[in-house]
């Protein structure tokens, strides 16, 4: 029987293999949500879900930068990545907060809930892992994610909370049974 890959916590490799997998999936995320708020006119936040989409893919090369230096990254099979209790990676955003008439407010609320658990990811791996160097990186990583929330809360200070029947919508789209 194959042994369980750990959620990188137990070697390098396996460590910016799990953060790339991370960057890559929350980009994707990002800008799938991205495609989903144009396809509704919602322009204002598939832009900002487009900038996100574009500072997750940034720290994708960063880690690939780093691999090189350390060597190559082991390959790990799509059901091999061990996420805290989830099948998605921690900084994926969640569709089902998503609403097609969705403010700004709301895609930053989204974005904070990702960049805090992508932030407790590599806290966790931080306090778990045995290999010093594994527990230096995501450190490191997790002071980043912080600073990832310190932005995205100064933010939110832009854009409050909307009133009440934001969602309100007197000829929603139609969904087919």
């Amino acid at each position: 029987m194959k042994a369980k890959v750990e959620n990188g916590a137990s070697n390098v490799g396996l460590f910016l293999a799990h953060a790339l997998e991370l960057e890559i999936e929350a980009a994707d995320r990002y800008n799938e949500l991205a495609d989903s708020m144009e396809a509704h006119n919602n322009v204002e936040v598939a832009k900002l879900f487009r900038d996100l989409a574009g500072y997750s893919v940034k720290h994708a090369e960063e880690v690939k930068q780093l691999a090189r230096e350390y060597g190559s990254l082991p390959k790990v099979a799509p059901w091999e990545f061990q996420w805290d209790a989830t099948k998605e990676s921690p900084e994926a955003a969640a569709f089902e907060n998503a609403h097609y008439l969705m403010k700004p407010h709301h895609a930053l609320k989204m974005a904070l809930l990702s960049e805090h658990q992508g932030n407790n990811y590599y806290a966790s791996v931080a306090a778990e892992t045995k290999d010093p160097e594994v527990a230096r990186l995501a450190r490191e990583f997790a002071d980043e994610e912080a600073g990832h929330v310190a932005l995205v809360r100064k933010w939110l200070e832009r854009y409050p909370a909307p009133k009440e029947g934001w969602d309100e919508d007197p000829d929603p789209p139609n969904i087919s049974d």
